[in-house]
């Protein structure tokens, strides 16, 4: 007979920070341990590839060519357009961020009732700009001097520093960010490091959840 944990309360966990402070890299060692991860931002791409009137919001708001000749959306140009000035960054908050809290919220109960995971963790940048902190048990921030991010940024992403900068100021400070958490993870160090931090959070917050029910099938 094998035996399997069920979780019948699993905590549900915000994993948030700034544009380059290393959410995904958490999520992903968090993923490792065996826990739930819903990402806002591969959720918000699903949305919009699926949601026709969703897309003519978008093309009306920031014009057609925001999307490629065969129909996928061009991010790039897109976050050129919304993280221009303030004004555009509200509209396209507008545009996406009801169908996508909708929609992570119905993800987050699908894995709640699945009973196989400890954690759900959700990957989302702004958390705080949304004012959604309170659907969470605990919300984790993540981070990064600003040089380091902007490092990090331009590299991934293919960016000037001024593009960078200019979806930075668009974020509430990540040293306000720090103040709100239940809990920081310093990313200015080594990977090794940010894993121990993540390993001890992730022993933290499950410590109160072991006695988890167990079944035979």
């Amino acid at each position: 007979m094998k035996r399997i944990i069920k979780y019948t309360n699993p905590k549900i966990i915000a994993v948030t920070g700034g544009i380059g402070s290393g959410q995904s890299t958490v999520c992903n060692h968090f993923q490792k341990l065996g826990c739930k991860i819903i990402d806002v931002d591969i959720k918000a791409k699903q949305i919009i590839q699926k949601d026709v009137l969703l897309q003519k919001e978008l093309k009306k708001a920031f014009g057609n060519e925001i999307f490629f000749k065969d129909g996928s959306l061009n991010r790039k140009q897109l976050a050129r357009l919304a993280f221009s000035d303030e004004v555009k960054t509200m509209e396209l908050n507008k545009i996406i961020h009801p169908r996508m809290v909708a929609e992570v919220i119905e993800e987050m109960e699908t894995a709640r009732f699945s009973l196989r995971y400890p954690l759900i963790i959700v990957d989302a940048a702004l958390v705080f700009e949304l004012s959604i902190e309170k659907m969470f048990d605990a919300v984790i921030v993540i981070y990064a001097n600003l040089n380091n991010r902007i490092k990090r940024v331009m590299v991934r992403d293919d960016l000037m520093r001024a593009e960078v900068l200019a979806r930075v100021r668009r974020q509430i400070p990540l040293e306000e960010k720090k103040l709100w958490a239940d809990f920081v993870i310093d990313n200015n160090g080594t990977i090794d490091d940010l894993k121990k931090q993540t390993d001890h959070i992730y022993e933290e917050l499950i410590s109160d959840i072991r006695t988890a029910k167990r079944i035979r099938v």
